[in-house]
């Protein structure tokens, strides 16, 4: 990773650290995963939802630039939201009913993961500048809505046909 990259991997992190004390939001309902469970998690996101099987290699999970361009093809995605204005608000809206009051985790592009709620992930999203790509992720691992900014959009993409 180059000096720059390196440099925003950590800036991301600091300014999610000072939203989490500006905004007074409770480290109960939103925080750093352990870094002994990152690579489970972020393992797990991976072979949940991409396609793994078309590569020698094992793609970097402290860099998930561009990963929304490998969705296993199994999976169904919705319409993509346009609305940069909004595109945050209304994530709620592509929230399963029955997930709506459960933790789901938070993975940026450059590997970070936390874990909260929803309006919570929503506090810290909207006070923070610097997001390129996330995926707020079911803890079942059944769905996941990505944003990217490169397609400047929003959507879900579901494992219809997963069971856990």
């Amino acid at each position: 990773m180059n000096k720059w990259r390196a440099e925003l991997k950590y800036c991301i992190r600091d300014e999610i650290e000072n939203t989490i004390k500006q905004e007074n939001i409770d480290r109960k309902r939103f925080y750093e995963v352990s870094k002994f469970e990152y690579e489970k998690i972020r393992r797990r996101f991976y072979y949940s939802f991409f396609e793994h099987e078309k590569y020698d290699t094992e793609v970097d999970l402290n860099n998930l630039d561009y990963l929304w361009l490998y969705f296993h093809k199994r999976l169904k995605k919705s319409p993509s939201r346009y609305d940069v204005d909004e595109y945050i608000d209304n994530i709620p809206d592509l929230i399963n009913n029955d997930e709506k009051n459960k933790k789901f985790y938070l993975i940026l592009q450059y590997g970070w993961v936390y874990e909260g709620y929803i309006p919570e992930i929503i506090s810290v999203l909207n006070e923070s500048a610097t997001f390129y790509d996330f995926y707020i992720v079911s803890k079942k691992f059944n769905y996941l809505i990505v944003y990217s900014v490169d397609g400047d959009c929003i959507y879900t993409v579901k494992d219809e046909n997963h069971s856990e």
